[in-house]
């Protein structure tokens, strides 16, 4: 009884001795914390082994002035492959399609180690290839990104306009 009466005061004492969280100390920009928002990820499984991950950003929420022009995202995606063929970077070559609600990509720009617009997805890793991805306007609210293999399965990543 009297273990529990000491550490109810001592619960009690130090309960409001925090002024800020741990959370104060990891500030972001305006453009980061829209990007965190807009983050989806996804995995194609089969047997459980890891074919596929895919993350993407909806740009046109982060910068609706610079990316006005149809639906941009910015992806990073691993897809498993054979060591012999690692120099090619293509998803297309390993039999996966990138379509938003249905359509195919009008424009991909591979993104370097360098380029600064990797910084707008929280996703880093040295396995992960990055693409800026331009489809033409979809008409309504909901866009559904989806990457498919007719051998490994699909995912699908969804967002609102």
């Amino acid at each position: 009884m009297r273990f529990s009466w000491i550490a109810l005061s001592a619960l009690l004492a130090f309960s409001g001795c925090a002024q800020k969280g741990a959370f104060d100390l990891f500030k972001m920009d305006e453009a980061h914390e829209r990007a965190v928002e807009q983050l989806r990820s996804g995995t194609i499984l089969l047997s459980l082994e890891t074919k596929a991950i895919i993350s993407s950003v909806y740009l046109n929420k982060i910068d609706s002035v610079k990316y006005k022009d149809g639906e941009n995202f910015l992806v990073a995606l691993y897809i498993e492959k054979d060591s012999t063929i690692i120099k090619n970077r293509d998803w297309e070559t390993y039999g996966y399609t990138l379509m938003l609600n249905g359509k195919k990509a009008t424009a991909v720009e591979s993104l370097d180690e360098k380029d600064v617009r990797r910084s707008l997805i929280p996703v880093h890793n040295s396995w992960y290839r990055y693409y800026i991805i331009r489809f033409d306007s979809v008409p309504g609210d909901s866009l559904a990104l989806r990457l498919e293999n007719n051998q490994t399965g699909s995912v699908e990543l969804n967002y609102q306009k």
